[in-house]
């Protein structure tokens, strides 16, 4: 896992087994800096091995949105 800005995280599932341990441990990341600006976090699968994390102003305070890069 790297971040690649402020409120955005990047991360690449090595193991489909260890994927949702990976990204509660990214969202557990993000979620201070959430609650600071008053924001939800969007997570973007972008296939089955790649997602994005991000503090995003769309998704209400408190809510963690998961949507599919087809989505878009």
């Amino acid at each position: 896992m790297h971040e690649t800005a402020t409120f955005r995280l990047e991360i690449t599932v090595s193991q489909t087994r260890s994927r949702d341990d990976q990204l509660t441990e990214a969202v557990n990341e993000l979620i201070p800096a959430a609650l600071e600006h008053r924001h939800g976090i969007l997570v973007t699968q972008h296939d089955t091995a790649r997602y994005t994390l991000e503090i995003h102003p769309s998704v209400p305070c408190g809510t963690i949105l998961e949507k599919s890069r087809s989505e878009t």
